[in-house]
């Protein structure tokens, strides 16, 4: 069959040559009369692969499939640009970044074909970002809020729970309805399992969309995968949809960026990476953001390592750069037993303020004054033992608010339960009478109440506990 589609591609003039080369992971050919980067070729034994550098001696194509290419084969292009087929059909379904299923539930009906490489959406075509993305954790929605539409990078080292974050953030908006796509990019096949038990586990799987490469899958797959996950997220965006994508991790991408970039003798910059390394990823995040005409959003979170939590690195600096904010975890916060461990210190939401009503931002504001007072008196108990009620209090106070925020990773929280918890935290006359795991339980037995309530019934409910106390 692939002999049979290759010989008609050449019958109908499509643009031919031959092979000259085969590198590893990159194939060189000759010229190929009118094809343009990222146009999809066939090669003669059936191979797949994209056109990624054009120069004057010929072609530079990186390979999708794993069929052998050899030299003096022939080559020709199927279609001027790579698209991936999808459909509704791909919800809930494991794929590699060329749409096939790892799952074993058989082939993904494709209803449409969409670009791989598509320009972002206009500054015309966009819309205001003004709407809060859930996440459920309520560190990171009281204090960092994420918005509709943004792009923030998830920054921290190895272990430091930006997984268990993003995976509680995806099963959270997967159960509200939205659509997310949830990119592996070179990860051991364990974390796949993990993720897609705990999604399943969670009942959320079917609104989840896993784009996985292993870290012995082809080079060529792991540089596309953000792309093939790009692709699936906007397919549901441009149908008026919602939607999440998450790419875990951006520093493994820009690793194998590099060592095809090396293979292809572009000229290295710092620490050998490519000139246009800034612009490949900063591209890529470009295409989020909230459609003026029909009001859906496409919103980005993106995973960086910072090895020894240094946030200079080349890497990491550039991933700040190109996004409206940054959640930084930290091991040393991890080690004190802090869920989340992030690190309210270096985080920040460029735009997350601005989606917050005034009681909201009022919260945030005590929440963070009463966490430094906090830190403030603690340092002060080390070198005297006597200390006023005031400062009593404010250790109490600092507790609870800290024990609040400590959220395990199968535990979520709406906005408005989040903010009568920490209100009533907050105003409570004697904060060393207050029994946290209480009232997280008074909360939830109120959820049907709380999700979604105005801003009167949400302040019924805060009076309503502070009236009569945590039974």
């Amino acid at each position: 069959m692939a002999g049979k589609n290759f010989m008609n591609l050449v019958a109908d003039g499509k643009p031919t040559s031959k092979v000259l080369a085969v590198q590893d992971n990159l194939v060189l050919t000759g010229p190929l009369p009118g094809a343009k980067i990222f146009a999809d070729v066939r090669f003669a034994g059936g191979a797949k692969g994209v056109v990624w550098q054009v120069d004057e001696a010929g072609y530079a194509i990186l390979p999708l499939t794993k069929e052998p290419i050899k030299t003096g084969e022939q080559v020709v292009e199927h279609s001027e640009e790579l698209r991936l087929g999808v459909g509704h059909s791909i919800l809930g379904r494991v794929v590699n970044p060329l749409g096939k299923p790892l799952d074993g539930g058989g082939f993904v009906e494709a209803t449409a074909h969409v670009p791989y490489f598509r320009s972002a959406p206009t500054f015309g075509q966009r819309d205001e970002l003004n709407q809060q993305l859930e996440t459920g954790v309520t560190l990171v929605d009281t204090l960092l809020p994420v918005v509709k539409g943004q792009r923030i990078a998830i920054m921290g080292d190895s272990k430091s729970g930006k997984t268990g974050f993003l995976s509680q953030t995806a099963i959270h908006q997967a159960k509200q309805g939205k659509v997310v796509v949830y990119v592996l990019v070179a990860k051991r096949r364990q974390e796949m399992n993990r993720l897609i038990a705990r999604f399943t586990a969670a009942g959320a799987m079917k609104n989840i969309v896993l784009v996985v490469t292993t870290s012995s899958d082809p080079l060529s797959l792991g540089v596309l995968a953000p792309y093939a996950g790009c692709a699936i997220g906007e397919y549901f965006w441009h149908a008026e949809q919602d939607t999440v994508v998450i790419y875990d991790d951006f520093t493994a991408h820009a690793k194998l960026y590099r060592e095809m970039s090396l293979m292809l003798g572009n000229n290295s910059g710092r620490e050998a990476y490519p000139g246009d390394m800034f612009h490949v990823q900063s591209a890529l995040l470009e295409r989020a953001g909230k459609f003026k005409q029909t009001g859906a959003s496409q919103t980005v979170l993106v995973t960086g390592l910072t090895p020894g939590n240094d946030l200079t690195g080349y890497q990491s600096t550039s991933l700040i750069s190109m996004t409206d904010g940054q959640i930084v975890f930290d091991t040393t916060i991890l080690q004190t037993g802090q869920q989340p461990a992030v690190n309210n210190s270096l985080s920040v939401s460029r735009i997350g303020g601005r989606v917050q009503n005034s009681t909201q931002q009022q919260l945030s504001r005590s929440i963070i004054k009463e966490l430094a007072d906090y830190r403030s008196a603690k340092e002060y108990t080390r070198f005297n033992d006597q200390f006023s009620e005031l400062a009593e209090t404010e250790i109490a106070l600092g507790e609870h608010i800290t024990e609040a925020l400590n959220q395990k990773a199968n535990e979520w929280f709406s906005l408005g339960e989040q903010q009568v918890l920490l209100d009533v935290i907050i105003n409570h006359k004697t904060p060393k009478d207050l029994d946290i795991d209480k009232l997280k339980e008074v909360i939830k037995q109120n959820h049907k109440t709380l999700a979604g309530a105005d801003e009167k019934t949400l302040a019924k409910v805060t009076n309503l506990i502070l009236k009569q106390g945590i039974k």
